[in-house]
C-alpha cells in the first residue's frame, strides 16, 4: 500500500469535472454519504480545478470506521 502524504500530486478522475485532473492530497472534513455524521481531519486526493474529492487513500480508513462507530452509539 502506498502512503500519501498531505501536499504530494497526482492524478485522478473527478466526477465534478468529468475529466482526469491533476490533484493533491490534503487534510478534509468528509460527511458520510448519507448525510449523518462527518469525519474530521482525514486525508482526501482533492481535485486541483474544482476544490472537490476525488478520493480517499486506504490509509484514512481507519479514521472513517472510528467515526462511523461513534455515530451509531446512541
Amino acid at each position: 500500500m502506498k502512503l500519501y502524504s498531505a501536499g504530494d500530486s497526482t492524478t485522478g478522475p473527478c466526477e465534478a469535472c468529468k475529466a482526469i485532473c491533476p490533484s493533491t492530497f490534503a487534510y478534509r472534513d468528509v460527511p458520510f454519504s448519507d448525510g449523518i455524521g462527518i469525519v474530521k481531519g482525514i486525508l482526501v486526493q482533492v481535485c486541483d480545478q474544482c476544490s472537490g474529492m476525488i478520493a480517499v487513500p486506504p490509509q484514512s480508513t481507519p479514521a472513517i470506521r472510528r467515526a462511523w462507530d461513534q455515530r451509531q452509539v446512541p
